[in-house]
């Protein structure tokens, strides 16, 4: 499906897009709310600046995609994957992120809030202060002290 079909099944109110598959297209800046995408395949898109507002996103794969500065609020991620993608600057806000598998990706000035029953995977990422962290892990910042939390202050 191209960016022009998808776009116009959305705007005629059409909300479940299960299991599609987006390949080279641009949505860039494109707010999409209230949208289903479990299991959705995205190859190649641009998806920078994208607002997604209460979308289910449960399965979904990103590989090669740039979401730079994308904008996701309440959202589900649960069991996504994101394969060599720029994630740089993006921005979570109480979205569901259990199991969620990061490879590859560019987090540099990410804003990841969000919960799940089980941590994120990462591989070979680039942290959200720019650091790459090579191999495997489920923490990106470390606790270095008690009164932190990956990386960031608890606040009392």
């Amino acid at each position: 499906m191209d960016a022009e079909e998808f776009l116009r099944r959305y705007a005629a109110g059409e909300k479940d897009f299960q299991g599609i598959i987006l390949e080279y297209i641009n949505l860039s800046g494109v707010e999409l709310q209230y949208i289903d995408l479990r299991e959705a395949r995205f190859r190649y898109v641009n998806l920078s600046s994208i607002k997604l507002r209460s979308c289910n996103l449960i399965g979904a794969e990103f590989c090669y995609c740039n979401l730079r500065n994308a904008n996701i609020e309440s959202c589900f991620f649960e069991c996504a994957w994101f394969l060599d993608c720029d994630l740089g600057g993006i921005n979570t806000r109480i979205c569901e992120l259990t199991c969620t598998r990061f490879i590859r990706v560019n987090l540099r000035d990410a804003k990841l809030s969000g919960s799940g029953e089980e941590p994120c995977e990462f591989w070979d990422v680039i942290r959200p202060d720019g650091k790459f962290i090579p191999g495997f892990t489920d923490v990106i910042y470390p606790a270095s002290s008690p009164d932190k939390v990956n990386g960031e202050d608890i606040p009392f």
